[in-house]
């Protein structure tokens, strides 16, 4: 090609030439795919971390409400109660982030960082989709595609041993981060991956994430 060199990447016994500046790393990676060369951050969605939090906070306004405007000290106390357990609960188990490596598998949540080691982790499995996941794929064009894969509309959950499960995300990743996801497990644990593929329209779940390099420790 005139006035430029062709440079040419391996990715597996795949030639892909390439004829601008190119990060390498994100190459071997994939398209919106997070986590360096040796770890993975999938993430849940923006609506499920707001609604986590918003539904807590409303509890708790509404029976403080109800105590200012004497409604019962008992009723407005169980609520602000309630409020107050269901935050702390989400805190402790909504992941804002995680992120799989060969340490294993860490929930970042809220209020603590949840370690899995791969003993801990026998099998990666799809979780059931919700509506709101359905409707979204549909609209997509998720739903117009032949097979498993066009209905999957659930994220991935993490099974222990008897029926102990985790949340990982509450939404389908990309391909490139489910590929990313197996060739993890495969190198570093006896973890199985039982999900299964998402659809080629499936979008990253780092979607209007900023991947900062201190994410990954």
């Amino acid at each position: 090609m005139p006035g430029k060199l062709a440079t040419i990447l391996f990715r597996g016994r795949e030639r892909v030439p390439m004829t601008d500046p190119v990060d390498a790393h994100e190459v071997g990676r994939g398209a919106g795919v997070h986590g360096g060369l040796e770890h993975l951050v999938l993430y849940p969605t923006w609506l499920g971390l707001v609604a986590t939090g918003v539904v807590p906070l409303g509890l708790v306004i509404l029976g403080l409400l109800a105590f200012v405007r004497g409604a019962g000290g008992i009723v407005s106390g169980s609520v602000v109660a309630f409020g107050l357990l269901a935050g702390g609960l989400a805190g402790r188990d909504l992941p804002r982030s995680v992120v799989i490596g060969p340490d294993g598998i860490e929930r970042r949540c809220l209020l603590r960082r949840h370690h899995l080691s791969y003993h801990e982790v026998a099998a990666i499995r799809r979780a059931p989709g919700s509506r709101l996941a359905a409707a979204r794929t549909a609209r997509s064009g998720g739903a117009s595609g032949s097979g498993s894969a066009a209905r999957i509309t659930g994220g991935l959950v993490a099974s222990g041993p008897g029926r102990r499960r985790w949340m990982l995300t509450d939404q389908p990743e990309s391909r490139a981060e489910y590929d990313r996801l197996a060739q993890l497990l495969t190198a570093h644990g006896a973890t199985t991956l039982e999900a299964d593929r998402p659809p080629p329209s499936a979008t990253p779940t780092s979607l209007y994430r900023r991947e900062r390099s201190h994410t990954v420790r």
